[in-house]
C-alpha cells in the first residue's frame, strides 16, 4: 500500500467526510492529523519535516513563510488556478483591516509577499480553499431580553446583561480583534485599526477585559468547534463567538439559536494549503494531485454544508443541488430542508442565511484573522487574561 499524503490542520477543514472522498478519489491514502490552531501553526513553522501539507489559516503564512518552512507552489501546476485568480477575495487586495488574503499570496522576487502577481502563473504561498466570516450566536433567552430595535452587536461579548454566561475562543489571533471591535462598539476605548493594535492598545484592551475576567464575566472557553458545542449545550451560556459548523451542529440537534449579523461587520478568515518544504520527488506530486482534488466540486460542496464557501465556486454546479446554492451562497429562503454533510437536516424550509448573499456578507467585513506586528506581546498578555 501506498505511504499516506500527511496532512496537519485543525477540524475546520480536516472532516472525516473529506479525508474519506479524497481516498476514494486519489490512488493513495491520505492521512489527516487535527490540531488546534496554535499548536498546527507552532508544528508548521518548527518541524516541516513532519507534514506534507500544512491545512490552515492565511494569516499563519507569514510565519511560515518566514522560517522557510513552506515552499512556493506553482500555479502552472493548478488546473483551476484561473478561477482562483478572479474569485471575489482574490480579484484584488479587498476591504477590512488585518490579514487580507490577497496581500500576502504572491511570491515576488526577493521573496516577499503582496498582493501583486510577477507573471501569467505566478508562485504563491498557499493555494486558497475555504473562507467565511465568522460572528457570534446567542439562544432565545438572549433573543427574549434584547431591547426593541436594539441592533445586534459584538459589545454584546461585554454587556452586563450576560454576565458570566459569555463564551469565547482560546484563539487569541481570533478572539482579539474580535474583542477589539466589542470594546470599540462599547463605547470603552477608541482603536485606530483592529487588525494591528499597538502596545498601548492592546494594554488598555486588557485592563478592560482583566477586570471583566477577574469579576466572573469571562469564564467559558472553547478550543474547538466541538467544544464549542459541548460547552454551549450544557454551561448556560447564552452569547458566545462562534464558528458555522457550531452553529449548524447544534442546529442539527434541534437547538435554537441565532447567528448573529453584528451592526460593526464580520471577522473574516481565508484558509488554504501550503506545501512543506520538505517535500519533493514523489511526494511532491501527490500533494499537487490533492491541491488541484481540493478545487474540484465535491470538497466545496462538503464545505458548504457547514457553512463555508470556496474559493472555486463555479465548480459547485455538478456538486450542490440548486435549493443548497440559493441558500448556502444566494442568501435565499431555502426552498426545502438541506442537510449537513453527514445528512443531517441544519437549515429548515423557509429559513434564511443571517447577512445575505456571500458577496454580502464579505462585503462586510471589517478585520480579517491576523497575526499582528505585536503578536507576541498580544499572545502574552492573551495568557494572563486567561489565568486572571
Amino acid at each position: 500500500m501506498a505511504e499516506a499524503l500527511k496532512v496537519i490542520g485543525t477540524s475546520a477543514t480536516l472532516t472525516e467526510a473529506l479525508r474519506r472522498r479524497a481516498h476514494a478519489d486519489l490512488d493513495f491514502p491520505i492521512e489527516f492529523e487535527v490540531l488546534d490552531g496554535l499548536s498546527c501553526q507552532s508544528r508548521g513553522v518548527l518541524s516541516p519535516e513532519s507534514y506534507d501539507v500544512y491545512d490552515q489559516w492565511f494569516h499563519s503564512v507569514d510565519l511560515l513563510w518566514t522560517a522557510g518552512s513552506i515552499q512556493p507552489i506553482d500555479t502552472g501546476r493548478i488546473t483551476h488556478w484561473h478561477h482562483v485568480r478572479a474569485s471575489d477575495v482574490f480579484a484584488g487586495a479587498g476591504k477590512g483591516f488585518g490579514t487580507r488574503p490577497a496581500d500576502v499570496l504572491y511570491v515576488q522576487g526577493d521573496r516577499s509577499l503582496s498582493a501583486t502577481p510577477v507573471s501569467a502563473t505566478p508562485l504563491i504561498s498557499m493555494l486558497p480553499t475555504s473562507y467565511n466570516v465568522d460572528s457570534f450566536a446567542y439562544t432565545p433567552e438572549l433573543a427574549a431580553r434584547r431591547q426593541r430595535d436594539e441592533a445586534e452587536s459584538w459589545a454584546w461579548l461585554l454587556d452586563g446583561r450576560w454576565h458570566g454566561r459569555c463564551a469565547l475562543s482560546l484563539d487569541p489571533a481570533a478572539s482579539a480583534v474580535e474583542l477589539a471591535m466589542a470594546i470599540q462598539a462599547a463605547g470603552l476605548m477608541q482603536v485606530d485599526d483592529p487588525g494591528d493594535l499597538t502596545i498601548e492598545e492592546i494594554d488598555e484592551m486588557f485592563g478592560h477585559l482583566m477586570a471583566r475576567k477577574r469579576s466572573g464575566h469571562f469564564s467559558r472557553f472553547w478550543s474547538s468547534a466541538e467544544d464549542s458545542i459541548r460547552l454551549l449545550s450544557t454551561s448556560g451560556c447564552v452569547v458566545s463567538s462562534l464558528w458555522s459548523p457550531a452553529y449548524y451542529g447544534m442546529r442539527g440537534q434541534g437547538r435554537e439559536l441565532t447567528y448573529a449579523a453584528p451592526v460593526e461587520g464580520y471577522r473574516g478568515w481565508h484558509s488554504g494549503m501550503c506545501v512543506s518544504a520538505a517535500v519533493e520527488g514523489k511526494r511532491l506530486e501527490m500533494a499537487y494531485r490533492y491541491l488541484n482534488w481540493w478545487l474540484e466540486g465535491e470538497p466545496g460542496a462538503i464545505m458548504a454544508r457547514q457553512g463555508y464557501y470556496i474559493s472555486v465556486p463555479s465548480r459547485l454546479s455538478d456538486t450542490l443541488t440548486d435549493q443548497e446554492w440559493d441558500y448556502w451562497y444566494g442568501g435565499l429562503p431555502a426552498a426545502v430542508d438541506l442537510p449537513d454533510m453527514t445528512g443531517t437536516i441544519v437549515v429548515k424550509k423557509g429559513e434564511r442565511r443571517a447577512g445575505g448573499d456571500y458577496r454580502q456578507r464579505l462585503s462586510n467585513v471589517t478585520v480579517w484573522s491576523t497575526i499582528m506586528p505585536e503578536h507576541n506581546y498580544l499572545v502574552r498578555r492573551w495568557h494572563e487574561f486567561l489565568q486572571a
